[in-house]
């Protein structure tokens, strides 16, 4: 598990765009699980990329909606972490995502993350998942998350 200290060091921009340039120290574990990879972050937006492999079918032979759900949430969480200042960080609190059609297992999408509003304990933000060859729209989400400092 890594270092919460070292995490609450940097702004959360600086600590995203560490793990973007490859910095060993912050690891992205989940990602790593589910094939996904952070890409680009700006402050205010996230963006992940992933290609779904055999591992992550339902047995109906379709992308199971728990990856779509990561990918979805990972985009749009880590939207508002890039306006995070040292020693504050966040976590979901409530989740809503709607499917518009099934994924299926090598299809590269992209997750583009949005933070919608922030205020002391609350934090609001929205995320699209899309096929990036086609442009075609996979699913959406809204969700909330608490913000909370490192000492609380």
């Amino acid at each position: 598990m890594g270092d919460i200290h070292n995490w609450s060091s940097r702004t959360g921009l600086q600590n995203l765009k560490t793990i973007i340039d490859g910095d060993t120290h912050l690891r992205d574990a989940m990602g790593d699980l589910l094939n996904l990879k952070l890409v680009d972050v700006e402050s205010g937006t996230c963006a992940y990329e992933g290609r779904p492999q055999k591992e992550h079918l339902n047995p109906r032979d379709y992308v199971h909606g728990g990856w779509v759900m990561s990918i979805l949430d990972a985009a749009a969480v880590m939207s508002v972490v890039t306006v995070l200042p040292e020693g504050q960080l966040c976590a979901t609190s409530t989740f809503e995502v709607k499917f518009v059609r099934p994924l299926q297992h090598g299809t590269m999408c992209r997750a583009e993350g949005e933070m919608v509003s922030i205020g002391k304990n609350l934090a609001h933000c929205k995320a699209r998942l899309i096929d990036t060859d086609t442009g075609k729209l996979i699913a959406f989400c809204t969700c909330s998350t608490s913000l909370y400092n490192v000492e609380d």
